[in-house]
């Protein structure tokens, strides 16, 4: 029972440490105004996906992209739609290309930029900023990448193993 409960306590973890993070970090005083967006619960689902099970991963990318526009967006349905498309794409990548951690974090590179850029587009399309741009990669997409790649190299390793363990364990049950 309690193997059952990990993976859905580990993303709960990773959902509300981006809120923890965003509160006890003062990352755009530190930084002259840059941005920095944590996104380790995307992350979380991309490792879901890669190492663990897809359809598991998008059904926690619809669940935790519903909980995400509750709690932190004003505008509802925007990573209820982007955290499974993210993750639809990457199960895409990991097809045709080899699964090994430098890889991997490559297409959560690739895959971290599309959701930015996303998100930055339909704020651009509401209205809800003024950025250009090259300010948005100046000031936001830039940091946000090299700091969640720094999470990913802190967590790549225990991650992966636990995923890979757990996936054994369940499904040879």
């Amino acid at each position: 029972m309690l193997k059952k409960l990990l993976l859905p306590f580990l993303a709960l973890a990773c959902f509300y440490s981006e809120s923890l993070f965003v509160t006890l970090f003062p990352g755009e005083s530190l930084f002259s105004g840059r941005i920095l967006i944590p996104h380790f619960l995307a992350v979380f689902l991309l490792f879901v996906c890669a190492y663990y099970n897809y359809r598991i991963a998008l059904l926690y990318g619809f669940i935790f992209g519903f909980l995400f526009d509750i709690y932190y967006t004003e505008i509802n349905g925007i990573y209820l739609v982007l955290f499974p498309f993210i993750i639809f794409l990457a199960d895409k990548m990991l097809k045709v290309l080899h699964n090994n951690l430098f890889v991997f974090c490559l297409i959560v590179l690739v895959n971290l930029t599309v959701l930015e850029f996303l998100v930055y587009q339909i704020n651009l399309i509401i209205q809800k900023t003024e950025l250009t741009i090259m300010q948005f990669a100046d000031w936001r997409l830039w940091p946000t990448l090299a700091f969640n790649v720094a999470f990913y190299i802190l967590f790549s390793f225990p991650l992966r193993n636990l995923l890979i363990r757990q996936r054994k364990e369940i499904f040879d049950e």
